[in-house]
């Protein structure tokens, strides 16, 4: 459905997106992630057309992107999505559908269709400035989807949304692509949502693809060494692990949990976390090993943003780019 050939996006001295050869199959539900300043983001802008490559090209569906003909088979959801605030939810999706060549009839039946398929039906009448950030995000989904395209390029697609609001986008998008057989090409900062989503996985660090695999295949290969501990002082041990010699990295999770990455003999790390932990006059809730999920295969690739050699996995497709670096972005808002 996608396929890239040294793809590349210049923007002055600096490389955003650097020769990527990017494949996404039909029929999947393809990730897309890396740390701010990947060139996720520019890359999906490419795809769609809105920014030329330096130099590579690119297909959707064997079409050339940019093109016409490309555009017919792709909806796009963009991070920040904008609208005619003045308008209607269901005016606003009829005027899309007429600009992507539908007639009215066709049009009018879609939209009421799509607002009630992302629960905006009660909405349907009521001015768009109205409505919360999360209906936003929910009302460009459904224009991304007003032409029945083929494929949907959804950046952050939930990044507006409450816990609820997301897991309902998630399931949605799945039934899409089970049912209909929509391919969708996703990138998003919640690593553990996107994990339960996706089919395959590229990541990209400073413009180019680092990993690329079916999760299954990508978690096994960096499972092991991987360590949970969760204290009374997390903070104060997490500073002191950091600058241990038997640690290679260690976060804080949205749960509290520190993950740790460990290096070197097994047995001599726990005894030097023991001896932290006692230091630290903290009390001990758990210390257990972890088995490896996206958001830790991510943290061993990329870590703190460090350039990484590619790593070979297996030649399928992959997740694909998570966060953009401050230059790439003031350059794309200079554009």
């Amino acid at each position: 459905m996608i396929e890239t050939k040294g793809l590349t996006k210049k923007f002055g001295d600096f490389t955003a997106v650097d020769h990527i050869d990017l494949k996404v199959e039909q029929g999947t539900i393809h990730g897309f992630i890396g740390p701010n300043g990947a060139g996720k983001t520019t890359t999906m802008k490419m795809l769609i057309g809105a920014l030329r490559p330096t130099s590579g090209t690119g297909f959707i569906k064997g079409e050339k992107i940019g093109s016409l003909e490309s555009r017919k088979i792709f909806g796009y959801s963009p991070e920040h999505p904008h609208f005619y605030e003045d308008m209607t939810a269901f005016d606003y999706l009829v005027y899309v559908g007429r600009v992507s060549g539908m007639d009215r009839k066709t049009s009018e039946s879609r939209s009421l269709e799509l607002l009630n398929f992302f629960e905006l039906k009660k909405f349907a009448y009521k001015k768009i400035k109205g409505f919360s950030a999360g209906m936003k995000q929910r009302l460009s989904l459904a224009q991304s989807m007003i032409h029945e395209p083929e494929l949907l390029i959804l950046d952050e697609p939930t990044a507006n949304l409450d816990p609820e609001g997301r897991i309902t986008i998630i399931r949605k998008l799945k039934e899409l692509c089970k049912k209909e057989g929509i391919t969708v090409f996703i990138s998003s900062h919640i690593l553990s949502e996107l994990e339960k989503m996706v089919d395959f996985v590229t990541i990209l660090n400073h413009g180019q693809i680092v990993a690329e695999s079916d999760i299954q295949t990508l978690e096994k290969k960096f499972s092991g060494k991987v360590y949970l501990l969760k204290t009374s002082k997390n903070r104060e041990v997490l500073n002191k692990l950091k600058s241990h010699d038997l640690v290679k990295h260690a976060w804080i999770d949205d749960k509290d949990v520190i993950h740790i990455i460990a290096k070197g003999d097994e047995k001599e790390f726990k005894k030097n976390v023991t001896k932290i932990i006692l230091e630290s006059d903290t009390t001990l809730e758990s210390f257990t090993m972890e088995t490896s999920d996206l958001e830790t295969v991510f943290m061993k690739l990329v870590g703190k943003g460090e350039k990484r050699e590619n790593i070979e996995m297996k030649k399928e497709p992959v997740l694909s780019k998570l966060f953009k670096r401050k230059h790439e972005k003031e350059a794309e808002e200079k554009i």
